[in-house]
């Protein structure tokens, strides 16, 4: 399998698989719509956007500076790929969405402030509506991991949108969106 390739988001499902387990073929939805490569990118965000804020004084705001390029590039690669990949709007919004923290990541990286809080506050909002497309779907399907993953990515984007908001609050929202990353990473598992 190409790793750029993903299953597209969907608002709702497409018919069940008969002979499988429906919590089992659920889960191998949800992994093929945030496949490695995906959860990978996640894991370079949030620790770009930690690194990022908490570090201080040389080595670390250079280490900060380089990881912030990299996650930019990074983002940049997976948010083209879905956009130009997408089959739904939801995959629009996620590709929009990656492309955001993308800037966000660069700008930051160059010392651009004007384009950090802009740029994340659209990515915010996509995360947002993510996730409550997921969780609305989990809770209407009755499937749980689905519903998880979303108020993960409701919570994950709140995060961000509170340290916009209350800059004082950031460490608290890392907090949260550390928490949003982990729920959805031991749901989907290693695959």
């Amino acid at each position: 399998m190409n790793v750029l390739q993903f299953a597209p988001r969907r608002w709702s499902s497409l018919p069940q698989v008969p002979h499988r387990l429906d919590e089992e073929h659920n889960l191998d939805q949800l992994r093929a719509e945030h496949p490695l490569l995906s959860r990978s990118v996640e894991v370079l965000e949030l620790s770009s956007w930690v690194a990022s804020s908490q570090s201080q004084g040389q080595p670390w705001s250079g280490a900060a500076t380089g990881l912030g390029v990299v996650t930019s590039l990074a983002a940049a690669a997976w948010g083209v790929n879905k956009l130009a990949r997408g089959q739904t709007g939801l995959d629009r919004v996620e590709g929009v969405g990656h492309l955001a923290l993308s800037a966000a990541y660069g700008a930051g990286a160059f010392n651009l402030a004007g384009i950090v809080n802009p740029a994340s506050a659209l990515a915010s909002g996509c995360e947002v509506l993510l996730g409550g497309a997921d969780l609305v779907r989990g809770i209407r399907e009755k499937d749980h991991l689905r519903a998880w993953t979303g108020a993960a990515g409701v919570l994950s984007g709140a995060a961000l949108a509170t340290s916009l908001i209350a800059p004082g609050a950031t460490g608290f929202a890392q907090a949260m969106a550390v928490v949003s990353m982990a729920t959805r990473q031991s749901i989907l598992g290693a695959r």
